[in-house]
């Protein structure tokens, strides 16, 4: 089947991301564009059944455990609680505090931050409960998955045992970054050197700086002197009054 024909106009084309372009380009009909193709609103609405319906079967592991009857903040009756209803989060909503330990992260933020693999959110028992949104760079990407702090950072002492232990996962992590970022850089200067080495036939080491060793000076004429080093056979041509 020959590839589809894509036309954007020059304004659609300047605002839209590089992947989108290329996997629009690449793709033999609209049907297989993943969802990048022309009929915004049917696309738009086909995701949004697709991700509720991921959302439901998400939800409904969690669906069959009660509620305490009290919130674990204040003590008092549970009634209103969006993080119970969400999270399963005894906290009523007085006592929610959106800025601290029920602050709301990404998932790839949760991964970078506390070193958490997709099997430690989504495997280890319990899994940890999301809240899917709308990715607010573009509809289009696959949505946002948003994770309650302090069941990420309770799950972070399951998997790494101490915040101790946490710190130095990444302080390793950070030195193997800077050793194989060593080995790409001394890697590119061999090449570099093997490269000029085989265009002029001389070894050059950019290691040592080469300070020269003039021998003896030499009338040229007039005012005109010259010397030569005795190591590189450079000559510096000057003039004496």
């Amino acid at each position: 089947m020959p590839k589809r024909s894509y036309n954007p106009s020059a304004s659609e084309e300047d605002k839209m991301p590089i992947v989108e372009k290329l996997y629009r380009e690449n793709q033999e009909s609209d049907a297989l564009g993943g969802g990048f193709c022309d009929d915004d609103d049917e696309v738009q609405e086909r995701r949004e059944q697709i991700s509720e319906m991921r959302q439901k079967r998400a939800d409904a592991a969690f669906s069959s455990t009660k509620a305490p009857d009290n919130c674990e903040k204040c003590e008092k009756v549970l009634m209103d609680s969006w993080l119970w209803e969400r999270y399963n989060c005894a906290v009523c909503d007085a006592c929610r505090d959106d800025k601290g330990e029920h602050k709301l992260l990404a998932r790839t933020d949760v991964k970078t931050t506390y070193l958490l693999k997709d099997c430690d959110l989504d495997l280890r028992k319990p899994p940890l409960r999301y809240w899917a949104k709308k990715n607010p760079h573009n509809p289009r990407y696959g949505d946002m998955k948003l994770y309650l702090k302090c069941q990420v950072e309770a799950r972070v002492l399951e998997v790494h045992g101490s915040w101790e232990d946490l710190e130095l996962k990444k302080e390793l992590r950070e030195q193997s970054k800077e050793v194989r970022s060593e080995k790409r850089f001394e890697k590119k200067l061999k090449d570099l050197r093997q490269q000029i080495r085989g265009n002029t036939g001389v070894r050059v080491d950019f290691g040592k700086a080469h300070t020269h060793e003039f021998g003896k000076e030499s009338h040229v004429k007039e005012d005109t002197w010259k010397r030569t080093c005795t190591t590189c056979d450079y000559e510096e041509v000057f003039e004496k009054l």
